[in-house]
């Protein structure tokens, strides 16, 4: 539990652009402006070498007043976000990078967040069009860390071990449980006047939702052809988005690959602890809730 802890919370995460960020890490700071966030569309297109991020705000100044704020972008750290382009009302806006560090334990080391910055003005009563784009690197889970999809993998090394040499069909097996993980950061768009009325966030992969190993929340979405969405009205997020992902194969495909191996294998408890989580990962991403 603790590997999987240290997993989803250091995952290089997109996120909701933030009104004043410098205040409190990703918990934006709660300013007197009326300027709210109507809507967000967002698109993650999934990649194990680069995932590519494109998030559509409709922005409003509420007020009759005019508001000046500078707005954040949380970038992790300076390799993990690459080519961020921003675009108001179609037109480019000049961004600054800057960091800011958190110190939440008096003795501990300050946690730094990495930003990408702009200042904007709005007129009373204007509405803007905001486009962020992007890639993000996806983390690539390695062996010392242990995720939903890859935690019988150590079981069936070991149910192998003793068959030498090693089932080609096993070791396919082995080898093809690569996975990376990303996500968006939601909670940075709290900060904005009033809830979001609507907010779109799509998972896209080449294999639609049969790449999706692992996501999170875990209810409320559809899979598709294409993908995951989520669609959420009248929020102020407190949760984030995360996915876990293949880029190696399709579920089915999978489930076909573990079956034939477990033909082939003395022991097989983990190829069969792995099919059992592959079978109930389809059903759950095919019916739109993965709770337990």
């Amino acid at each position: 539990m603790l590997a999987l802890a240290m997993l989803l919370t250091a995952v290089p995460a997109p996120a909701d652009v933030a009104p004043d960020p410098l205040n409190q890490g990703v918990t934006p700071a709660r300013r007197d402006s009326r300027v709210q966030m109507v809507s967000q569309d967002v698109i993650i297109r999934l990649g194990g070498d680069w995932c590519l991020v494109e998030a559509d705000f409709l922005l409003h100044n509420r007020s009759k007043a005019p508001a000046a704020m500078e707005v954040g972008f949380p970038t992790g750290y300076r390799d993990e976000v690459k080519g961020l382009k921003v675009r108001r009302n179609g037109q480019p806006v000049e961004t600054k990078k800057s960091i800011e560090q958190e110190i939440t334990e008096p003795d501990r080391d300050p946690i730094t967040y990495h930003w990408t910055l702009w200042n904007m003005r709005f007129a009373p009563g204007e509405k803007t069009r905001l486009l962020v784009s992007y890639r993000v690197k996806p983390r690539k889970n390695h062996d010392y860390l242990i995720t939903p999809y890859r935690r019988s993998l150590d079981r069936i090394r070991e149910d192998a071990a003793d068959r030498k040499p090693m089932p080609p069909e096993v070791r396919r097996i082995i080898d093809g449980m690569v996975s990376y993980s990303t996500g968006y950061i939601m909670v940075t768009g709290a900060g904005w006047y009033d809830p979001i009325e609507k907010a779109t966030v799509t998972v896209r992969h080449p294999k639609g939702a049969g790449a999706v190993r692992w996501l999170e929340p875990s209810n409320r979405f559809t899979s598709s052809a294409e993908g995951i969405e989520w669609r959420f009205e009248f929020i102020k997020p407190d949760f984030d988005i995360k996915v876990e992902f293949s880029d190696t194969w399709t579920i089915e495909d999978e489930m076909a690959a573990v079956e034939k191996a477990a033909g082939t294998a003395g022991k097989n408890q983990g190829l069969n602890d792995h099919l059992r989580f592959l079978k109930k990962m389809k059903k759950c991403l095919a019916s739109g809730n993965c709770g337990e």
